[in-house]
């Protein structure tokens, strides 16, 4: 191991301190809501809401707290199989969290716990799979059904791509078909996991990788549920180990960006995932080294808003979400796809 390799592994092993001591009854903390996407002042769901209520008018119909997605992406993060007793513990503690956000009785996963008057989305659910997949949680039948659920999502009349929240709930039919590009490259990950991919080629999933292909052709922006171009460029990136269409389109649009600079340590995690995942030709020890410097004396990296409301402008990110990011970013994977 070298002497950069080595300061990468402790700030792991100080990352992975950090997450294990923040372990409670429930798992990890819940990410917290913001109103500004660096999160400069986190609030609490009751004040979150009470926040949008008198700025925008918009009532929630709930206290955003208690979200699973955090767990979700910790499963998707973290090593299986790992030789730290505190990454198995880790693990396994995240497991059960995101199975209580698991829709009773249906293939489906949710950001926020059954009984909350918030849909199950498709975004939850593929992100849930790979995590479940990541670390031999999920039986191929299972798995099978999972996939068969995304892809007979309603796609509606217009061939679009697969929604982010299913459309036979009172709560969805209120609110319409909403798209996201981030969410489209997520399901598409799931989709193409091996043991998932035998419904493949399907109408819907081939839609949703256009979605994907159009959002990497335009402008670097944000997605209606991510705020900062990084969460796109990592989740395309990701998709694309698995998906050769995606291959040289991801590329291209990680070489262009990934020497500028980011914002936020979790950007900047962001981005060093999506430079490993397509092999683009840009300076990922450098990229480290940045995101070594950005580790703080607890062992954490700091908040920063990584997903969003898509009608009003609430945050969510926590100093747990950030390094779980981090640590995965710090520690290359050689990417399924090779």
């Amino acid at each position: 191991m070298s002497a950069e390799e080595t300061a990468w592994d402790a700030a792991v092993g100080r990352g992975l301190g950090f997450l294990h001591g923040a372990l409670g009854p429930e798992g990890l903390p819940s990410a917290r809501p913001g109103v500004d996407p660096e999160l400069r002042a986190p609030l609490s769901g009751a004040d979150a809401r009470r926040r949008l209520l008198v700025t925008h008018g918009v009532d929630l119909g709930f206290d955003p707290d208690h979200e699973g997605f955090s767990a979700m992406w910790g499963l998707a993060l973290l090593r299986p199989g790992s030789e730290r007793p505190e990454e198995r513990e880790l693990v396994a503690a995240l497991a059960e969290q995101a199975a209580r956000h698991r829709e009773p009785g249906r293939h489906r996963f949710r950001m926020f716990p059954p009984g909350v008057p918030f849909a199950a989305d498709t975004d939850s659910t593929a992100v849930a799979i790979s995590g479940l997949v990541r670390h031999g949680l999920l039986a191929p039948d299972q798995q099978a059904e999972f996939a068969r659920e995304l892809l007979d999502t309603r796609i509606g009349p217009d061939d679009g791509p697969i929604p982010a929240y299913w459309e036979d709930t009172d709560r969805t039919a209120s609110r319409g078909r909403r798209y996201d590009a981030v969410t489209a490259a997520n399901i598409l990950f799931a989709l193409h996991l091996p043991g998932a991919a035998g419904r493949l080629p399907h109408p819907a999933a081939e839609a949703t990788l256009r979605h994907v292909q159009q959002h990497l052709a335009g402008p670097r922006t944000g997605t209606r549920y991510y705020a900062s171009p990084e969460a796109f460029l990592h989740a395309a990136a990701r998709a694309a180990t698995l998906v050769p269409a995606l291959a040289a389109p991801a590329r291209r649009a990680v070489e262009h960006v990934t020497t500028q600079f980011a914002d936020t340590p979790l950007e900047l995690a962001l981005l060093v995932l999506a430079g490993e995942y397509t092999g683009a030709t840009a300076d990922l020890p450098g990229l480290r080294r940045r995101l070594v410097d950005a580790q703080l004396p607890d062992g954490s990296w700091p908040a920063g808003g990584y997903f969003r409301t898509g009608s009003v402008p609430l945050y969510f990110g926590s100093p747990h979400l950030t390094t779980l990011f981090a640590v995965r970013a710090l520690r290359p994977e050689t990417p399924p796809g090779r």
